[in-house]
């Protein structure tokens, strides 16, 4: 299930495209998961990297315009580079994007094969450099994300993990608002610009390949 903003992509070149526009302009009567399968079958295939020379995965992220051309840093593109081993008891990750628009606060989307989460919201310095180093136990949502709530996952067993980075339309503060306090989920704190703008920044150009090594929670193999 897609999260807040639902999928990617972005405006013209050089700016993010808005997917509140797309939606605008489909019929209402689509469902959410035809959606993603429409947007994400229209962007290129992803390569599938293999480790580097020190063991760990590289994948890359960049700014996209509205056709999935990529916005190059010389035009003012952002750009980001994840690095993370490919196999572990936990899922350590480092992030590091730079030429983001500063004063907004963005989320990082990890999707675990097909499941999206919103596992944290940050700011870049003034300069638009952000740097995210963390260490997860399992796969969860971290920040609020309304009713688009996925329950948590574990790491063991192989898995395709995408990145992508978006602006974090969700209040300021408290929790999203319109979700009942018993649904999962509901308690998540929003971190957000409280401007309702879910546009990516940037979009994966590779799928990297994590195995986790715990067992799974039933025993299993």
């Amino acid at each position: 299930m897609a999260n807040d903003s639902e999928t990617p992509p972005e405006r013209g070149a050089g700016a993010p495209f808005s997917f509140s526009t797309l939606l605008r302009a489909l019929l209402p009567a689509l469902a959410a998961t035809g959606i993603v399968v429409f947007v994400f079958g229209r962007s290129p295939s992803p390569r599938r990297p293999r480790p580097r020379a020190d063991g760990k995965m590289s994948v890359t992220l960049s700014q996209k315009d509205s056709a999935f051309r990529l916005v190059p840093p010389a035009r003012g593109g952002a750009s980001g580079e994840v690095l993370f081993e490919p196999s572990g008891s936990t899922f350590h990750f480092e992030l590091r994007a730079s030429a983001l628009p500063p004063n907004h606060r963005y989320v990082l989307e990890i999707q675990a094969d097909s499941t999206i989460y919103s596992v944290t919201t940050r700011a870049p310095d003034a300069q638009g450099a952000l740097v995210i180093d963390t260490t997860l136990a399992q796969f969860a949502e971290g920040v609020c994300v309304g009713t688009n709530f996925d329950p948590p996952r574990t790491l063991a067993g192989p898995h395709a993990i995408t990145f992508r980075l978006k602006r974090d339309g969700s209040p300021t503060s408290g929790t999203m608002p319109g979700v009942p306090p018993s649904a999962p989920g509901a308690q998540l704190a929003c971190h957000g610009n409280g401007d309702g703008n879910y546009d990516y920044a940037l979009l994966e150009n590779e799928v990297g390949d994590f195995t986790g090594t715990v067992p799974p929670p039933d025993g299993g193999p």
